[in-house]
């Protein structure tokens, strides 16, 4: 870290050693909360060095676990600092509906900073236990395994011009990922180019696209080392690593995410029909391929609703806005005009009765971005209800956050995820491990 503490850094970053790991493709993994206990098995059986086993062990003290397995890796050269420290440019290639898509970010060391500073801000509530699963990793790990994705606002040709020129650049990495999506990585650490990052990027609002009980967690972690050890300089822990992508970034794509429900009350189940047109326009469709096509045609504002032994589909659409106002009095207007706010102030809590804190916990909502499986859930039995929503758009999450506020859980899912195991950035000396 350079002495002055800038709010982007270059970073020394650990990577996976090729003559010991072998090829990134079999090492790196989805970010965690994307690996089920199936995904898991396959990642451990493909690679002894898959990055699962630090980001998400399946042994029973799996933190303690994590711990020994990366002494372990660092000792045999299984992963090894980068040459000199960097910033590294990552770009995503990927096909939505037949068009190939470019994103382009830039993994750097960026300074924490509390939300109230409004430097840094988030767009989603996030779940008690997922940060406490992180904070126990991260504290005994002392490292990012895992990038958190940020968005910073306004153009910048000089960024533009800069990802242009590094393009141009052999890559450090480069390979297809089981979804198909071909990832580069590309080493930036000439003084003069991290300088137009630093500069660049020193003033922009960032909003954390992914990764908010990460960020979360860092700060948590931050607090438990300056309580631990106070320091007027810059430290390891200070920072945390994020992928900057432009907010005008052509790649930027949201996908819907689908609410699944396990249980629902057999009563409400059975009232749904009447108790949904008081507050609802409700058209009914028979057919599971008209009932998608005319959801995905009529955009926002259309909720998608399939339940258990109902013979017809739902398509709902809000009579007049007075209802969510009244159900959500305190929310700013940005908030109000989500579909996900109409699903949880509206269906969940008016209609089905399921609350916040309930949804908090987390036990008996799925979230998808596949609308076919939400609805195969609820016809094979698994489900007793999906909720299914259009994406909201990028300019739908900055009204939000400008607005001071937060979506419910898990309102966006920005595509492609960041793969795990690229780099990582560790927050410990190189002779301290």
């Amino acid at each position: 870290m350079s002495e002055t503490g800038k709010r982007i850094e270059p970073f020394s970053a650990l990577l996976y050693n090729r003559e010991v790991a072998g090829e990134p493709a079999r090492v790196v993994a989805p970010p965690y909360d994307l690996i089920g206990a199936a995904r898991q098995n396959q990642l451990y059986e493909r690679s002894p060095y898959n990055i699962v086993r630090l980001e998400l062990g399946r042994e029973p003290d799996r933190y303690a676990v994590a711990e020994k397995t990366l002494a372990d890796w660092l000792g045999a050269r299984v992963l090894v600092r980068a040459p000199r420290p960097a910033i590294y440019q990552y770009t995503q290639s990927f096909d939505v509906e037949g068009r190939l898509l470019h994103r382009t970010g830039f993994i750097a060391r960026v300074r924490l900073e509390e939300f109230s500073s409004r430097r840094i801000v988030p767009h989603e509530r996030t779940f008690p236990a997922a940060k406490e699963d992180r904070l126990s990793l991260l504290t005994a790990l002392q490292m990012n395994t895992s990038s958190i994705f940020a968005l910073y606002s306004s153009a910048h040709s000089e960024l533009d011009r800069l990802r242009e020129k590094v393009a141009s650049r052999e890559p450090l990495i480069d390979l297809v990922d089981d979804l198909g999506i071909r990832n580069e990585l590309r080493v930036i650490d000439a003084p003069e180019e991290i300088g137009i990052i630093q500069r660049e990027l020193e003033s922009p609002r960032l909003l954390i696209a992914d990764g908010h009980h990460r960020y979360e967690t860092a700060l948590n972690y931050r607090r438990a080392r300056r309580h631990e050890n106070a320091s007027s300089n810059p430290e390891p822990y200070d920072y945390t690593m994020m992928t900057l992508v432009g907010c005008n970034d052509p790649g930027l794509v949201i996908l819907p995410t689908h609410r699944v429900v396990k249980t629902l009350d057999r009563g409400a189940i059975a009232a749904f029909p009447e108790r949904a047109r008081e507050i609802f326009k409700v058209e009914e469709i028979a057919h599971r391929d008209e009932f998608r096509a005319r959801l995905e045609r009529a955009g926002s504002g259309a909720i998608g609703v399939t339940l258990r032994n109902s013979p017809t589909y739902f398509i709902l659409r809000l009579r007049s806005r007075t209802a969510l106002k009244a159900a959500m009095p305190d929310a700013p207007a940005p908030v109000r005009r989500l579909d996900v706010s109409v699903v949880h102030a509206l269906i969940f809590d008016r209609i089905f009765g399921l609350k916040a804190d309930e949804i908090q916990r987390g036990n008996n909502i799925e979230y998808t971005i596949e609308t076919g499986g939400a609805l195969g859930a609820v016809a094979q039995g698994r489900a007793d209800g999906a909720f299914l929503m259009n994406p909201p758009s990028i300019e739908d999450v900055e009204r939000v956050s400008d607005a001071g506020a937060t979506m419910p859980e898990k309102s966006t899912y920005f595509h492609p995820k960041l793969l795990t195991g690229l780099v990582m950035n560790p927050l410990f000396d190189a002779d301290a491990k």
